[in-house]
């Protein structure tokens, strides 16, 4: 073996000697002790480990086998690419350990010159093995999930460092960033799945939106030369996809997916049109959509069903029992019923609304507010007459029987979850593309999904390499 592999071998057993002599000549007296041999044993743990890996991938980057499928990757490259013969690259581990690589580097041309170095070429050995910005996969999906899962990048850099991995704000923000242009990508190509079916199960698909404030480009500089922005409030649009078991209870054996987009309309629902289609849920035994009153979504939905070639009876539409239960109680307010009353009137249409009986309540909203609504009544009215009578949405006394919501409270816990906990914020100003993917990578990890995404955004095939 190369000079490289003999110098990760020797740290190795220099390591592993120092090891069994702290577990050795360790006399426990304290907790201060205790606690002081285990962070020494796992850094040192975690220290042998990326030695180990280190030699696995100096062998790797060697072998004739790896250099075969380099070969075929090259191949299939949409463009034409020429070797500059090798180049050392270094990987970096967890545990304080660099690890110099000898791979090969290919260019589109075969004589670039200094102007064109680095800006169209690649590394097909390390594309293959998923090191990107320097890091192999595990590290980059580490560092992605204690982006998006904890309150700032800073707070991420730090648990990291704890685990061995000392990185800066700026290389976890670019790594984050590297894997949601990769999402992206996926997604616009038709290229991201879901692990799961939809065949023969209950499919509840629920939508909302929430809230992040973006900055928004202004024409001209400041006083210290920085770009000018526009901070803008802006709706990020998110839905939940799951199963419900027999007793109308979420399914264990079938993870969440929650996904969402800060594009427009149309473009969320082809994402979530992507998502069903994978699913195959033209084969699921029944699909309720469920959201609140929103126009933008029972605008869709129809045409959404029709294409995803959803038979009569197969899908339905449902109203969010509790914003229905908030537009009675503006109502009750409109007319200035409290106390007692209030609470009586609602109970009597809530219970209406649970049986089935929309057009009593309708009957009842009627005489609430006389023949001269005012112009706020006639709209929560039409509320009930459009969603309750015309389209259905309003018929909870099916979905109670057939054991499935009667609510949007999944989605709207996944908004607060994935959305106001990381990205809401007066004082925080995210640019669109940065948003999306902090929104994007918390579902999908929030959901259980983290290694598919991992997979996913890591195998580069040779169509998404340029």
């Amino acid at each position: 073996m190369n000079t490289e592999y003999q110098r990760l071998e020797a740290e190795a057993s220099e390591v592993s000697r120092r090891m069994t002599e702290a577990s050795a000549g360790a006399a426990l007296r304290s907790p201060v002790e205790l606690a002081a041999l285990e962070s020494e044993l796992a850094g040192l743990g975690r220290r042998l480990a990326s030695l180990h890996l280190g030699m696995a991938l100096v062998r790797s980057a060697a072998s004739p086998e790896l250099a075969e499928r380099e070969r075929e990757f090259v191949e299939a490259l949409p463009a034409t690419f020429h070797s500059q013969g090798s180049r050392t690259k270094k990987v970096v581990l967890p545990g304080g350990v660099t690890v110099a690589l000898e791979v090969r580097y290919f260019h589109r041309k075969k004589h670039p010159t200094a102007f064109d170095k680095g800006r169209r070429g690649l590394f097909p050995a390390l594309l293959l093995l998923g090191i990107q910005e320097r890091f192999p996969p595990g590290v980059r999906m580490r560092m992605a999930m204690a982006a998006a899962l904890l309150g700032s990048y800073e707070e991420a850099a730090t648990m990291l460092a704890g685990e061995g991995i000392v990185v800066c704000v700026n290389t976890l923000r670019k790594v984050t960033s590297g894997m949601g242009r990769m999402l992206r990508r996926l997604t616009q190509q038709g290229l991201l799945k879901v692990v799961g079916t939809a065949k023969g199960r209950r499919i509840v698909v629920a939508m909302d939106g929430g809230r992040v404030r973006l900055r928004e480009r202004r024409k001209g500089k400041t006083k210290k030369g920085r770009q000018r922005f526009s901070p803008q409030w802006r709706e990020p649009r998110l839905f939940v996809i799951y199963a419900v078991d027999e007793n109308g209870r979420q399914a264990d054996d079938f993870p969440p997916i929650i996904d969402g987009s800060l594009g427009s309309c149309d473009e969320f629902f082809g994402l979530l049109e992507a998502h069903l289609s994978g699913l195959g849920i033209g084969e699921a035994a029944r699909v309720l959509f469920v959201a609140d009153g929103a126009a933008w979504i029972w605008r869709r939905v129809p045409k959404l069903i029709k294409a995803l070639g959803l038979k009569d009876g197969q899908a339905r539409q449902l109203i969010d029992f509790w914003h229905a239960v908030e537009y009675l109680g503006k109502l009750a307010e409109s007319e200035r019923l409290a106390g007692s009353a209030k609470k009586r009137w609602l109970t009597t249409q809530k219970n209406r609304l649970l049986r089935g009986e929309i057009g009593s309540v309708i009957e009842e909203l009627r005489t609430l507010v006389g023949p001269r609504p005012a112009k706020s009544q006639r709209t929560w009215l039409n509320y009930f007459k459009t969603h309750g009578l015309t389209h259905r949405r309003m018929d909870y006394s099916v979905s109670r029987d057939q054991k499935t919501p009667i609510g949007s409270g999944a989605v709207e816990s996944a908004v607060r979850r994935v959305i106001n906990l990381r990205v809401k914020s007066n004082a925080t100003y995210w640019l669109r593309e940065n948003a999306e993917t902090m929104i994007r990578l918390r579902g999908w990890i929030k959901a259980g999904r983290g290694e598919e995404l991992l997979r996913q955004t890591t195998y580069v095939t040779p169509q998404l390499a340029l």
